[in-house]
């Protein structure tokens, strides 16, 4: 198998009505390097399939599986790809035309094992873009960031998988791989990633654009979607308390549950066991002293949603 520069890897379940879109940037980059772009089927419904048919490029591989989960599908994705560096990318999301030439030329005089970028949610509810930088305040810092040199604080970017490039050595080396969890996933992936490097480098141009305001309400159904979020919170920690210097890192850890506790009870207004999210996060919380912070801005959060 030749070796090439990236691999493009997509996880796909019904997304019919982006997919094509989604492809179109992938293949679409501005980059004179090499790349393939790996689309994963995980058992699409609807005429996703149709669509990934009708796409004649080489650099396109199609691969089809049964309903695993994003998780699956991506760790399938892992071990198809040969490319030297991996970047994630939804289904219904979109890459900049030099979202590959911006992590390679960043590159040239490195070998990072993780590049990180700004990213642009694409808010169809408010109908605009707007651009996110977590890590603006290190956006002129050169050579590698990491745990050490930034306090910590390089944990405070974007959780997701997508927007990053990774190494896929690295990756191997240090078994990263979504843990099967069927929600909120990329969160451990997240963790064991940047804690098991002092080689990260950030680009200041955003390179992805995140679809927002489209998804349909939370409903439980093959899954409990409450117990999936709380498996991936202690599978998180698991991760983090097993780090080296712990204490550099637990009082932000703690401000980052905090958000993803918050911004998943939010999701799950229309679950009738929406209140089991809520105590096991005033109980979780309660080790951290941010019970009463999380009480506080649920019941702001619930009081807009009734107004």
């Amino acid at each position: 198998m030749n070796k090439l520069d990236f691999s493009i890897i997509i996880p796909l379940y019904n997304q019919e009505k982006y997919i094509e879109r989604c492809v179109k940037s992938a293949l679409r980059q501005d980059f004179n390097g090499t790349y393939e772009v790996i689309v994963v089927n995980d058992g699409s419904t609807d005429g996703s399939e149709e669509i990934l048919n009708s796409f004649n490029d080489t650099r396109l591989k199609i691969f089809k599986n049964q309903n695993g989960g994003l998780a699956y599908s991506r760790n399938f994705g892992n071990s198809k790809a040969s490319g030297e560096y991996i970047v994630y990318l939804d289904a219904d999301d979109e890459l900049d035309h030099s979202c590959l030439k911006t992590f390679y030329n960043k590159n040239l005089d490195y070998d990072a094992d993780i590049i990180l970028a700004p990213y642009c949610a694409i808010r169809e509810h408010r109908n605009d873009i707007k651009e996110y930088f977590p890590l603006k305040k290190f956006r002129n810092k050169k050579g590698y960031l990491n745990i050490q040199n930034t306090k910590g604080e390089i944990l405070k970017t974007n959780f997701e998988a997508w927007g990053k490039a990774y190494k896929k050595e690295f990756i191997l080396k240090n078994n990263i791989e979504s843990p099967i969890i069927h929600l909120a996933e990329d969160v451990p992936l997240f963790y064991k990633a940047l804690l098991s490097t002092d080689k990260i480098l950030l680009v200041k141009k955003p390179v992805y654009f995140y679809r927002r305001g489209h998804k349909k309400p939370y409903k439980n159904g093959k899954y409990d979607l409450v117990q999936e979020v709380i498996k991936t919170i202690h599978a998180s920690e698991e991760i983090v308390k097993n780090y080296k210097n712990y204490n550099c890192i637990e009082k932000i850890y703690a401000q980052n549950t905090l958000k993803i506790c918050l911004f998943w009870y939010k999701k799950f207004k229309k679950l009738d066991n929406r209140e089991v999210f809520y105590d096991f996060s005033t109980g979780y919380l309660k080790d951290f002293g941010l019970e009463l912070s999380f009480r506080i801005k649920s019941f702001i959060n619930n009081l807009i949603d009734i107004l």
